[in-house]
């Protein structure tokens, strides 16, 4: 798989997704093996840009049931081929096309353990990046990959996004994209900073944002927690380091050139007089 990418928008519609040029390419054989998780449903029509671009297995997780409608399409027609065609067209979507049968909808919350959640005066399933890779690995239809490849992730839920990339990073799991909503700009919420902070220091670099808020990573594996002991009290960051490194080098004039001094002409040699006795 390529660490580097070429993306684009998806189309000139408002809010549209930056997306891979060359899908392909980018995941080359572990596009066989790939799944996705999206957590959050604010916009299922939005997402449709991504179902199509990526094509794989895809579980989404829409923790608030804020799609309740699309959740039920997908169950009660998407195992027919023409209604799941008729009900995009209804909802002015008929240029999209996916298939419905990689497409499983649930209301969860995501986490490293399952159990509940308590939301008030209701309670929310909690699912493991575990079971929602596997319950995406199982989508393929009896044909289920040893080792799936973890390749898409797509978070947007308000005011949550932190605690749930936090889970992410904090299991074995590392999506090689993921696309994040912020509810605040990093540069000005300082939760906001640290969170996306956290997310590029292990490892993820920020290569495009969308109009619509959404800030695409790619996972290049430059993980700066692994070269870092966090037990010696002598361990400076290297983050800080290079800071310090670019500012002196910035600050500190250029030491002029010093003109070489030209050569000196060899002297020629003397020839050697030759004397002659009698």
């Amino acid at each position: 798989m390529s660490q580097s990418c070429d993306f684009k928008l998806f189309n000139d519609s408002p809010g549209a997704h930056y997306v891979l040029k060359d899908v392909y390419s980018f995941f080359d054989k572990n596009l066989l093996s790939s799944v996705a998780v999206y957590i959050g449903c604010t916009d299922w029509k939005r997402d449709l840009q991504l179902l199509e671009t990526y094509s794989m297995p895809t579980v989404v997780c829409d923790p608030y049931d804020e799609q309740t409608e699309w959740r039920e399409a997908l169950e009660t027609k998407g195992s027919k081929f023409m209604d799941w065609l008729k009900y995009l067209k209804e909802n002015e979507c008929g240029n999209h096309f996916v298939n419905p049968k990689w497409i499983k909808a649930s209301v969860e919350y995501p986490s490293n353990f399952s159990g509940m959640r308590n939301e008030g005066e209701r309670q929310v399933p909690v699912v493991s990046w575990d079971a929602l890779i596997e319950r995406a690995n199982g989508l393929r239809g009896g044909i289920t990959v040893v080792n799936p490849h973890f390749a898409l992730c797509r978070i947007e839920v308000f005011d949550e996004e932190i605690t749930i990339v936090n889970s992410l990073l904090s299991s074995k799991y590392r999506p090689s994209l993921l696309y994040v909503r912020w509810s605040a700009s990093p540069d000005v919420s300082q939760q906001h900073c640290e969170g996306a902070g956290h997310l590029q220091t292990a490892g993820y670099r920020l290569v495009s944002i969308s109009t619509a808020g959404f800030f695409m990573y790619l996972y290049t594996g430059q993980d700066v927690y692994s070269c870092c002991s966090w037990t010696r009290p002598s361990m400076a960051h290297p983050f800080i380091d290079m800071m310090r490194e670019a500012v002196v080098a910035h600050s500190t004039p250029a030491t002029p050139a010093i003109p070489a001094t030209p050569a000196i002409p060899a002297t020629p040699a003397t020839p050697a007089t030759q004397i002659t006795t009698s």
